[in-house]
């Protein structure tokens, strides 16, 4: 219970403790639990920014609304090349049954004894 007193005394004083009684420790998850979804619903920075008051930079981008969808012949491509990687996986596992039926067909033997020193 030790751990679990200060995260109490903490989750109590960022929520200001006069609507929230927090008495049991699941209690506790739960109020956390919706504290960081609450936060992430308004969108804000992460905690750690928001402690040490650093802003977020954000990069601009351009959009481009012609190269949204695929063209056809790109998804023909796409399609060629998976239907050979597939086929290459297919060989490579009938190769690798055709080892394993082969090994289990074959007579196994004893090792000789090592000559003593």
């Amino acid at each position: 219970m030790a751990y679990g007193l200060p995260r109490k005394n903490a989750v109590e004083t960022i929520l200001r403790c006069n609507c929230y009684k927090v008495q049991e420790p699941w209690e506790l998850v739960l109020l956390t639990k919706t504290w960081y979804t609450n936060l992430a619903n308004i969108k804000l920075p992460f905690l750690e920014e928001i402690a040490f008051g650093s802003s977020i930079h954000l990069k601009k981008c351009k959009t481009i609304k012609d190269g949204l969808l695929p063209s056809a012949e790109s998804i023909q491509l796409e399609r060629e090349y998976e239907m050979k990687r597939l086929n290459n996986l297919k060989c490579e596992e009938n190769a690798a049954e055709e080892i394993q039926f082969s090994l289990r067909e074959r007579p196994v033997g004893l090792r000789r004894p090592l000559p003593p020193k």
